[in-house]
């Protein structure tokens, strides 16, 4: 009797796991067993413009709390709740030399709400189907449902390569509106977790680690991010009085794993650097705006750390949970 319930348990913590890791946002955990974190990551400031305008560094916080998930017969639903904060801003330089400091720093807050449906359909695959909504506010105008919330949405397949839950395949699309680039994009991931190794290759994240007993983890890891939050230029700016901006950020540098005492609470720092770092104005219908303000800026360093709680992964194959059911007694 024991070894069902064990079995069962394995399989709902595979669905937990599959689901959280799919729903949020690629920025938010260093591998996909990460399921609750709270992180820091600090970017140093650039140059952006022609005529020597420069972004202070960059301070955001995230909050990715876990909620409990819910049966409805073989299907699971995994709520998703997140919370970010950035301190932004630009220094007193070029065009904006007589602007207050006021006036070109500020506050972003945004908050994310989404639910995810996992199903089992065979021993080896999983379909999950997930949406999400985005409210993104400085609190300093009033909020606008139309031009301060973006929604997303995906659909995935997940199949288990030899029936072991600790290598998997991942194929699907997701969408999101309002879009910038393109409305439908692909995600695509390889995931290998056999001692000592933990491989995630895939977009828009990537993480190889090598782990060296129980409680230490290193390697490399990268995340491609996109962001767009409605701003406001300053009085006397050449820009538009509101507008949009698009950060788009592809991060890639070393980072450590430790697990702290022996518990499921690891540590996670990692050093790096932004080789995109690219700011964009954007107008109403999310085009981009010609201006030197928005011309390519130069990488830039950033330090990120967080603790996260991480499950045990499952270990072994369970075609009974799979099935949403019981091994025979």
């Amino acid at each position: 009797m024991k070894p069902a319930r064990k079995s069962r348990g394995t399989g709902t913590t595979l669905l937990l796991i599959t689901a959280v890791f799919l729903s949020a946002r690629a920025a938010d955990a260093q591998t996909s067993a990460d399921r609750a974190s709270v992180g820091f990551t600090f970017k140093r400031g650039t140059r952006i413009g022609l005529q020597g305008e420069k972004l202070d560094g960059h301070l955001q916080l995230d909050v990715r709390p876990m909620l409990p998930s819910f049966s409805l017969g073989q299907t699971r639903l995994v709520p998703l709740l997140g919370f970010s904060t950035e301190w932004m801003g630009m220094q007193r330089r070029g065009r904006l030399l007589n602007s207050t400091a006021g006036e070109l720093g500020g506050t972003l807050q945004n908050f994310q709400l989404g639910l995810t449906l996992v199903r089992p359909v065979t021993p080896r695959w999983l379909v999950l189907v997930g949406a999400s909504g985005t409210a993104s506010t400085d609190f300093s105008k009033s909020f606008n449902l139309a031009t301060d919330t973006s929604w997303s949405a995906f659909f995935m397949a997940n199949y288990f390569i030899g029936g072991d839950p600790r290598t998997t395949l991942t194929l699907g699309l997701a969408s999101q509106y309002p879009f910038t680039l393109t409305p439908v994009f692909p995600l695509v991931g390889f995931a290998y977790h056999k001692d000592p190794y933990v491989l995630e290759l895939g977009f828009p994240r990537a993480a190889m680690l090598m782990k060296v007993g129980s409680g230490l983890e290193w390697g490399i890891t990268g995340a491609l991010d996109v962001q767009v939050f409605r701003v406001h230029s300053p009085e006397g700016s050449p820009l538009p009085t509101s507008l949009f901006a698009r950060e788009t950020s592809l991060r890639f540098g070393p980072t450590l794993n430790v697990r702290m005492s022996r518990g499921d609470l690891w540590l996670s720092s990692s050093v790096g650097v932004d080789f995109m770092n690219d700011y964009a104005l954007l107008d109403e219908d999310r085009k981009r705006i010609a201006s030197s303000f928005s011309a390519s800026t130069k990488p830039a360093p950033y330090l990120r750390m967080m603790l996260s709680w991480r499950p045990p992964h499952p270990t072994a194959p369970d075609t009974g949970a799979m099935r949403g059911g019981s091994p025979p007694e």
